[in-house]
């Protein structure tokens, strides 16, 4: 990138960059966190390109905000660089496409492509603050739908492929897990994406954009890419989260984890996480999630649903009922710890089986239903 387009004397530099991390720390180390090995990481590239400018982050600061979901609606970046020249920001312009590249020396990809959709400048203090806003299908804008009417006896398979093709976009899969007929007509009214999202929820999948194409299928069904994560690969933490969704007569119940790692550009909409952590371990696939920087921090966080094992592992665990998992020589209070110690599965999903084996109602992975599963499978925990 050519030294023109940096503002001279304005100071949102190396220095204060080293100084805020510093102050950011102070209070922030935690004895009780699994570290990961950071080795060779710490080289942050990130490379901004929209026409002729290209902006890196070894030249310029910047950060960002860039989503990524499960559904067709247009998702928003949000791109801050400091210190612009006049020249750089008067190219940046609405409609033009975007990209941003991020990653690890030389180990980066595109974790961003779509167009401007606004842009301003201003000043905070001595710095020059450039705040681009960006979304990834300019045809994914939200469209309003009115009263089209379907005959009663149609299925809700119908109705959303009807919408999926009115995005304008190729559909690369198109596989559903259920449908539903309506016995009454059906209206449709709202927005399209709005819609889309609900039929699909009707059939049991997500409809979502991956590479300008149109995916619906069940999150779990995805093809992406399969990513080992773990402390040493840069998972830095992890909750457990359980949802219900209800959509006609339908009630799904959603399991899995919200988890922090380093950066990862790899990581997308559909990617599948073989998770290896302390307590937790099994294959994930990622359902939403957003790339952040800010200057300091260089992140990827999702949200993962937990992926049930093929069918034939799962009846084999059904049908091993009589023969439950003896922890009779465990001691401590984590079931998951408790069936690796003796070579059993410690998925959530054969957990939900041992817990209906042992006589324990509506399981959800509950710190006080464990306690009881470790109690009825003879652990010694107090």
């Amino acid at each position: 990138m050519k030294r023109s387009f940096v503002v001279d004397g304005h100071g949102h530099g190396r220095d204060s960059r080293v100084i805020e991390a510093l102050r950011r720390l102070e209070g922030e180390i935690s004895l009780e966190t699994e570290a990961a090995d950071t080795g060779g990481l710490y080289s942050h590239t990130v490379i901004i390109q929209t026409g002729d400018v290209t902006i890196d982050n070894e030249e310029l600061d910047c950060e960002f905000d860039i989503p990524f979901d499960d559904d067709t609606e247009a998702n928003e970046a949000e791109i801050i660089v400091y210190n612009l020249s006049d020249l750089t920001i008067q190219n940046i312009k609405k409609d033009n496409p975007i990209t941003v590249t991020a990653g690890y020396g030389d180990d980066t990809g595109i974790i961003f492509s779509g167009l401007i959709s606004k842009a301003r400048s201003y000043y905070s203090d001595e710095d020059r603050v450039t705040e681009i806003h960006a979304i990834d299908q300019a045809n994914l804008k939200e469209r309003d739908l009115q009263n089209i009417s379907y005959a009663g006896g149609t299925p809700a398979s119908r109705i959303l492929q009807d919408l999926v093709g009115m995005v304008g976009l190729p559909v690369a899969v198109f596989s559903l897990k259920r449908d539903h007929v309506y016995k009454d007509k059906a209206t449709i009214d709202g927005g399209l994406m709005e819609n889309i999202c609900k039929y699909a929820g009707v059939c049991g999948v997500s409809a979502y954009i991956c590479k300008g194409q149109i995916y619906v299928r069940h999150i779990q069904d995805g093809d992406g890419l399969d990513f080992a994560l773990s402390a040493d690969t840069g998972l830095l933490s992890l909750s457990e989260f359980e949802e219900e969704q209800t959509a006609e007569d339908f009630k799904d119940t959603v399991h899995g984890y919200e988890i922090t790692m380093l950066l990862q550009h790899r990581v997308t909409t559909a990617s599948l996480i073989n998770l290896q952590a302390r307590n937790v371990s099994g294959a994930f696939r990622v359902r939403e999630g957003s790339h952040s920087y800010d200057g300091t921090d260089f992140l990827t966080k999702v949200k993962a649903i937990e992926c049930p094992p093929a069918p034939a592992a799962e009846a084999a665990a059904e049908s091993a009922a009589p023969s439950l998992p003896d922890l009779s020589g465990y001691s401590g209070v984590s079931i998951v710890d408790g069936l690796k110690s003796v070579g059993a599965d410690s998925s959530y999903t054969y957990r939900k089986i041992l817990a209906e084996q042992l006589g324990i109602q509506g399981y959800s992975g509950s710190a006080a239903q464990n306690l009881e599963m470790l109690r009825k499978l003879g652990a010694k925990v107090g």
